[in-house]
């Protein structure tokens, strides 16, 4: 063990035992008590917009973790018997663990949600099929599930190749692509469902609701590719710092760069075409809401409101305009750092464009009714308080981030990137590497 694996090792432990415990700390006041089913976490609360930081944060967190195992398995799926044609067959064990770092923290964050943890079994043990936060968890763990299994096949594979059978992960190699397709297909459900619980709140018009889970299922190949594109340059540039191969020929390696950068430019293909998309959806979620008498008070917000900085600068052109540019020049020069560049601001976009997607809809109060879709024959009583009292129709909620929810958002990146340095340690992440690990073997 040479000094670099131990600086990883040593990484790898504060990465989880900080990131854990600010995780755990920032959600609760008294972690002790959380069993007991008297003490609620800070958030959801009894604030003017109770779905916050919390929810935005297992949102992030599910929908890249999503994105990236989705994004891997369709190339798999569709190159299953041509994998030379597949530009992620050498690092595609690499990205589902990826996907599932990042995935943890949203595991945490989902069931944290519920109002009472110590209590939150019950939801479960007496399951509503009508609940769609209910299924959110039910979800999560199949995701889990069809993840975890796809990283065992895939090793399983990598060891049959070297003549090494490990018993789970050789028999699950066996049915790898059927594997593949039950975890594409739950993750999509999943990301339909989170975007299905924002579409559908009583404060939103529910003509409008169903364009919230196809936004979502766009933004989880947005955001996935964002983190692939993110990760793959960094672990490479980290990867020749920390182990080089002596036996290696230069062949070999100029084999080996030729492929990466084949990979690097269908990145930024598919980044370019995933943020054109996200682009479309926005510039259609605008025009819908602003030219519907109905839902304009919500346009309002975004195009010129109190939202507008986070729509315009977060969304718009950090999110939007930004990578699209970066993509196309990643794609036409090849170059990896304006691709690991792209990423970057596509990962922060995407977290403007889930806050708006989940504070938006919570963020506007009506004086009549919980929701502008009034009862029929009722719209007089909207105009006889604005034209009669010039009194508003509808208030604007305020949204507010405490210390809490700062300690935990933070613990959670620090958990995720111990669980992915983790998987460096243990998993042959590399081609030609075997599994360090006797787990493994």
């Amino acid at each position: 063990m040479n000094k670099k694996e131990i600086t990883l090792i040593i990484w790898t432990i504060v990465f989880i035992v900080i990131g854990g415990g600010l995780l755990f700390y920032g959600m609760s006041f008294n972690p002790f008590a959380w069993f007991s089913g008297d003490v609620t976490f800070t958030e959801p609360n009894n604030a003017p917009i109770p779905w916050g930081l919390l929810v935005i944060g297992y949102m992030f967190f599910g929908v890249i973790g999503t994105g990236v195992s989705t994004y891997n398995s369709l190339y798999e799926i569709f190159n299953k018997n041509h994998k030379e044609r597949n530009p992620f067959e050498k690092v595609k064990l690499r990205n589902e663990w990826i996907a599932l770092a990042v995935l943890i923290p949203g595991w945490i964050m989902v069931f944290a949600s519920v109002f009472k943890p110590g209590e939150s079994i019950y939801i479960y043990l007496s399951f509503r099929d009508t609940s769609r936060i209910a299924w959110n968890g039910v979800l999560y763990v199949l995701v889990g599930i069809g993840i975890i299994a796809l990283i065992l096949a895939i090793i399983g594979e990598k060891a049959e190749r070297k003549d090494k059978k490990p018993i789970l992960a050789y028999q699950l190699s066996k049915i790898g692509i059927l594997i593949a397709g039950y975890a594409v297909t739950v993750e999509l459900i999943l990301d339909a469902n989170l975007g299905s619980v924002f579409g559908y709140l009583s404060t939103w018009v529910f003509e409008f609701g169903s364009f919230m889970p196809l936004l979502f299922v766009i933004l989880s190949f947005y955001a996935g590719i964002g983190m692939i594109s993110f990760i793959s340059p960094l672990y490479s540039w980290l990867r020749k710092e920390y182990k080089t191969d002596p036996s290696s020929t230069q062949k070999q390696n100029a084999s080996s760069v030729a492929t990466e950068n084949s990979m690097y430019k269908i990145l930024a293909r598919d980044g370019l075409l995933a943020t054109i998309a996200v682009g479309f959806l926005m510039l259609w979620w605008i025009w819908i809401t602003a030219t519907n008498q109905e839902t304009y008070p919500w346009a309002q917000l975004l195009i010129s409101g109190g939202w507008s900085s986070v729509f315009w600068g977060g969304a718009v052109v950090v999110g939007i305009l930004i990578p699209i540019i970066l993509y196309a020049v990643s794609y036409k020069m090849g170059n990896r750092a304006t691709l690991f560049t792209a990423a970057l601001f596509s990962l922060l976009g995407m977290f403007a464009i889930i806050t708006i997607a989940d504070v938006i809809p919570q963020a506007i109060t009506w004086y009549y009714t919980i929701s502008p879709v009034s009862p029929a024959n009722s719209n007089w009583v909207y105009e006889l308080r604005s034209i009669f009292n010039h009194g508003p129709l509808w208030s604007i909620l305020p949204f507010g981030i405490n210390y809490y929810d700062i300690v935990w958002f933070i613990g959670s990146v620090l958990l995720l990137l111990g669980i992915y340095t983790l998987g460096v340690l243990l998993l042959p992440l590399e081609e030609e590497e075997e599994a360090k690990h006797w787990v493994f073997k």
